[in-house]
């Protein structure tokens, strides 16, 4: 085919392509269909009421002045001293109280949560439990907690058979 024959085709193709596509945008016709559509949007959900108690509130105290001048320098005369608030009263829950039995106590957190896991491996429930003394922090692991005492001492019979510890205590939880 000669040259100006293919780019004659290729231009024509091009005019049709594009006539299939904006001739139907400038010819169509808006929708019919104009119904209004509503929405009903439901009421905001009420919030919930601080279980937070709110302090009391407190007047703000001048406890001393501070007066500067070139001849005297700096004074602070004391007003009055500083009052502090009691602190709320906490109600304990009295009548509960648990049993655990301790399999060990260290000093180091990953010999403790290697023990603790080991022990939920075998079936038991062991968690760690931290606390500070004055030489630094020990990590309890303790199994449990049961009701009973004798629950407990069933658990540590258990422990010490079946899991070669025979230093194992029951001790009253928390």
């Amino acid at each position: 085919m000669e040259q100006p024959l293919k780019h004659r085709l290729i231009g024509a193709v091009i005019l049709i392509s594009l006539a299939v596509i904006f001739v139907p945008m400038l010819i169509g016709h808006k929708p019919t269909n104009t119904d209004i559509i509503t929405i009903e949007i439901p009421e905001a959900p009420k919030v919930p009421e601080s279980i937070i108690p709110t302090l009391a509130e407190q007047e703000d105290e001048v406890l001393a002045t501070v007066s500067i001048s070139k001849e005297s320098g700096v004074k602070i005369t004391e007003l009055s001293k500083p009052t502090i608030p009691e602190p709320p009263q906490t109600k304990t829950v009295e009548g509960i109280s648990a049993w655990v039995v301790q399999v060990g106590s260290f000093s180091d957190s990953k010999n403790a949560n290697a023990l603790a896991s080991k022990l939920k491996a075998a079936g038991f429930t062991a968690f760690v439990e931290q606390s500070s003394i004055k030489s630094g922090d020990i990590f309890r692991v303790r199994v449990g907690p049961e009701l009973s005492k004798e629950k407990a001492e069933v658990i540590n019979t258990k422990l010490q058979k079946e899991q070669s510890l025979p230093k194992a205590i029951v001790v009253q939880y928390p």
